[in-house]
């Protein structure tokens, strides 16, 4: 989701290793290293200024806060680092100007491509006085396909400005350039996997962020690992990676699910990229695939998000490497990573998602194209048109329920009942007044405006009093979540635990309430069509 999407509704209203060098013990001990007494102590560094990996930054200062921005955190993955992991950052003389995005990585716009393959950089927001302050990561969404962090909807100045946090956005590769796996791609690597670049590009910005966030005032003990759509998807990636493990120290995960593939099944799907390219008859089919521009990948038609069934679909792969197994398998054997966890979902996720269906018969047409004939019939037993005020409002709720509500039902049961770090569960049904709000409801992605509080970021709209406060109210939580490991504090209503007894969850709107067992009934029926 980004803020084009959401421009639409207002307008309604008016990630290359070598083994390590052998090591053997000296004759003897090396005699200690001193400082001479009267030696000086370091130059202080200018205001707006600091060491990083790669060498010094400068930033620009906004009032009582700091900004820096495109600060690479890898090399450019580009010529041979195509298609491999992302390789140190190269270092830079001097000190860097850091007062521009970074492109984004290459991807479609409105069917012109964008972006460039030099994209690995990430954005830092700080107050001025920061010195120790939760960190809040942030995973841009988009399918995996689209998408930047330099999109206005993400900027972490009010989030930072508010909560006193350090703030930071990062890119990664998308599409084919970010996830596309094949067998001359393995033959390259040890493990002999490819695929996953994009994840492999966040655990890097993560990496980062643990080596150099302090000296942005950050503490690198207390990172917060946060997305939206499929930020949120792989932000579930990293709680399932063995090799995220230690990097980010709670989560939240804002309409988000588990949509993984096999190594086999990735390269399966995406095996019509070799061909659309010209490379299926190369007798090297990787060095052809690096000689191709990053338009010709981006122009080969994928898939937008789990409704679309048309394109390549990218996503993450179970590749015995970034994952040992599919991520509802690695949660039920408790083996994820352990961390406070904030999940939830908004009441009218898939409302500009699906087909404006008018009646009985197109709406069983639309069932059948989603889930097939078998189980299109089991669902609409539970979701007939009679319960709802149309039958477009009928495919909102089923798909709603089926792609979001009820897979965040069985992560929060499965995270419950392997873990002792708390879970908290939200349900978003915030919706904009009159004829936008009558139309796409709490649709996906309009929650992330209350988390950055970033509603300038679209036209004509500003916040009322209670918009303005419900976007206080979930700043804190995020916050203290980032800070303490529980969302809860004083003068907020207090966010029960989900557990299994009571399935709690807060209800997020101009009133925040506390409810329980939030469409069990619906949900039931939903997993038992999937069976």
């Amino acid at each position: 989701m980004n803020a084009r999407s959401l421009v639409a509704i207002c307008a309604l209203l008016s990630a290359c290793s070598s083994e390590p060098p052998a090591t053997h013990p000296p004759a003897s001990p090396p005699a200690p290293v001193t400082e001479p007494p009267d030696s000086p102590s370091p130059e202080p560094l200018p205001p707006g200024t600091a060491r990083v990996e790669g060498g010094f930054v400068s930033g620009v200062k906004h009032d009582a806060l700091w900004v820096w921005k495109g600060i690479p955190f890898a090399a450019p993955p580009t010529g041979d680092l195509r298609f491999r992991p992302p390789a140190p950052v190269v270092p830079w003389d001097g000190t860097r100007a850091a007062t521009e995005f970074g492109p984004p990585c290459p991807q479609l716009r409105d069917g012109a491509p964008i972006g460039d393959e030099d994209c690995l950089t990430l954005n830092v927001w700080a107050p001025e006085a920061a010195a120790s302050a939760p960190v809040l990561v942030w995973i841009h969404g988009g399918g995996n396909v689209q998408g930047t962090a330099s999109d206005p909807i993400y900027d972490g100045a009010m989030l930072a400005a508010r909560t006193g946090s350090v703030v930071v956005t990062i890119e990664y590769r998308l599409g084919a350039l970010g996830f596309f796996a094949h067998d001359a791609l393995d033959a390259e690597r040890q493990p002999r996997v490819s695929g996953n670049y994009g994840i492999l590009d966040q655990q890097a910005a993560l990496r980062w962020v643990q080596a150099n966030v302090a000296a942005f005032g950050g503490d690198p003990s207390r990172v917060l690992l946060f997305g939206e759509s499929a930020g949120a998807q792989d932000t579930l990636v990293h709680v399932t990676s063995p090799r995220s493990a230690g990097l980010f120290h709670a989560a939240a995960v804002q309409s988000g699910g588990i949509y993984t593939t096999t190594l086999a099944e990735g390269k399966t799907a995406t095996a019509m990229l070799v061909a659309a390219v010209g490379c299926d008859a190369a007798p090297d089919v990787a060095a052809c695939m690096r000689q191709r521009s990053a338009e010709d990948f981006v122009r080969v038609p994928t898939a937008l998000g789990p409704l679309d069934r048309s394109g390549i679909r990218y996503t993450p792969l179970v590749d015995g490497y970034v994952l040992s197994r599919n991520g509802f398998e690695t949660m039920a054997r408790g083996e994820h990573n352990h961390v406070p966890i904030i999940l939830g979902t908004n009441g009218d996720e898939t409302s500009q998602m699906v087909p404006n269906v008018s009646t009985e018969q197109e709406y069983s047409a639309a069932l059948i194209q989603l889930y097939g004939a078998e189980r299109a019939a089991k669902v609409k037993l539970a979701y007939p048109t009679s319960r709802f005020a149309s039958p477009r409002k009928a495919l909102i709720a089923v798909t709603t329920d089926a792609t979001w509500t009820c897979p965040a039902r069985r992560i929060a049961r499965l995270l419950t009942a392997h873990q002792t770090e708390p879970v908290h569960r939200y349900y978003f049904t915030w919706k904009l007044k009159g004829l936008a709000g009558a139309v796409v409801g709490a649709t996906h992605g309009i929650d992330v405006p209350f988390v950055f509080h970033t509603f300038g970021s679209f036209d004509g709209y500003a916040p009322d009093p209670a918009a303005a406060s419900l976007s206080n109210a979930m700043q804190d939580y995020w916050n203290r979540l980032a800070a303490h490991g529980d969302p809860n504090g004083a003068g907020a209503l207090t966010w029960p635990r989900y557990d299994a007894a009571s399935e709690a969850y807060l209800h997020l709107d101009e009133t925040i309430a506390v409810g329980e067992r939030l469409a069990n009934v619906d949900c039931d029926a939903i997993d038992a069509a999937a069976q």
